[in-house]
C-alpha cells in the first residue's frame, strides 16, 4: 500500500500534496488535546489553566468542557469547527464577549453555560445563530448590566434561562415576548431598579406561565422605599405610584370645577341675552314712532 502511494506521489505531485493535507486534517480531527481529557464524544478540559483555547479538539465532540481555565475569549472560527457539538461549558473563566460577539452557526448546541465570566452586554448579535438552544445559564456575570431587546429573537426554543447574581438593575418585557416555550428564569441577586419604568416587566411576570426559582430573593435595591422588597409584590405599589388614582377630595374639586363651568357658562348666556335685548329695543322703537308720524300726516 505504502508503495502504491509513493508511485502515485512520484506521478502527480498535485495529489501527493491533497493527500498530505487530508490526512493531516484528519489527524487533527480525530487527535485529543495534551490539555484535555478525551472518551468517546467528551472532551474535558476542565481546570487546565488554560489562556486559549485547545487546539486539537477532535472535530466529531459532542460534548466541550472548557470550566475553570483563564479563557478571556471564544475564537468564532475555530468554534465553527466543532458543528456536532451540543453540550458547551465555558463557566468560571474570564470571558468577555464584545459588542460584535456573535457565536458561530453550532445548529446543535442545546446547553450553553457561560456562568461566572466577565460578560458585560447580550445583543441581538451574540446567540443569533445558536437557533436549538434550550438551557442558556448567564448567571454570576457582575458586568452584565443590559441585556438589548431582540436578544432572544432567534432563540424560539429556549426553555431555560438564568440571569440570576448579574448587574441588572432593569429589563425590557419585550426581549421575552418570542420565548413562548421558556419554562424558567432566573433573576434573583440582581439590583432591581423598581421604578415605574419597570412596571411592565413586573406586569409581564405575573401573566407569564414562567418559573422563578428562589422568588423570595429577586429584590428591589432602588428606591429607597422598595429596598429589599420582592418585585413582585413591589409591582401592586408601582401600578399605584404610576398611574393616576382619584381620592375622595379629587372628586369634590371635580365637582366644584364641573359647577364653576356649568354657573359660568349659565351667566354668560344670560348676558348675552340681556345685551341682545338692549341692541335690539331702540330700534323697534324709532320704528313704532315713525309710524305714529306718517299715520298723523295722512
Amino acid at each position: 500500500m505504502g508503495y502504491l502511494t509513493l508511485t502515485s506521489c512520484h506521478s502527480s505531485t498535485a495529489f501527493c500534496v491533497a493527500l498530505l493535507i487530508g490526512i493531516k486534517w484528519a489527524g487533527k480531527g480525530l487527535s485529543c488535546s495534551t490539555e484535555c481529557t478525551c472518551e468517546k464524544w467528551k472532551v474535558d478540559c476542565k481546570g487546565k489553566k488554560l489562556d486559549n483555547l485547545p487546539t486539537s479538539i477532535p472535530l466529531t465532540t459532542k460534548e466541550l468542557i472548557l470550566a475553570d481555565n483563564n479563557l478571556n475569549g471564544l475564537p468564532p472560527l475555530e468554534m465553527s469547527y466543532l458543528n456536532e457539538l451540543v453540550y458547551l461549558d465555558c463557566s468560571h473563566n474570564l470571558i468577555n464577549m464584545g459588542l460584535d460577539f456573535t457565536f458561530p452557526g453550532m445548529d446543535k448546541l442545546t446547553y450553553l453555560d457561560l456562568s461566572f465570566n466577565q460578560i458585560s452586554y447580550i445583543t441581538p448579535h451574540t446567540f443569533s445563530q445558536l437557533n436549538n438552544l434550550l438551557l442558556l445559564n448567564l448567571s454570576s456575570n457582575p458586568k452584565m448590566v443590559e441585556i438589548k431587546v431582540q436578544a432572544f429573537d432567534s432563540n424560539h426554543l429556549l426553555r431555560y434561562l438564568d440571569l440570576s447574581d448579574c448587574g441588572l438593575s432593569y429589563i425590557s418585557a419585550e426581549i421575552f415576548r418570542d420565548l413562548n416555550n421558556l419554562h424558567s428564569l432566573g433573576l434573583m441577586d440582581n439590583p432591581w431598579n423598581c421604578d415605574c419604568n419597570l412596571l411592565e416587566f413586573c406586569t409581564w411576570m405575573k401573566k407569564a406561565n414562567v418559573q422563578y426559582p428562589n422568588p423570595a430573593k429577586i429584590n428591589c435595591k432602588t428606591p429607597e422605599d422598595f429596598q429589599g422588597l420582592e418585585v413582585l409584590e413591589a409591582a401592586s405599589k408601582l401600578h399605584y405610584s404610576c398611574f393616576v388614582h382619584l381620592d375622595t377630595e379629587d372628586f369634590i374639586f371635580m365637582a366644584l370645577i364641573a359647577f364653576c363651568i356649568f354657573f359660568g357658562g349659565t351667566l354668560v348666556a344670560w348676558l348675552v341675552g340681556i345685551g341682545t335685548v338692549i341692541y335690539y329695543h331702540p330700534i323697534l322703537k324709532v320704528d313704532d314712532e315713525s309710524e305714529d308720524e306718517e299715520y298723523r300726516m295722512i
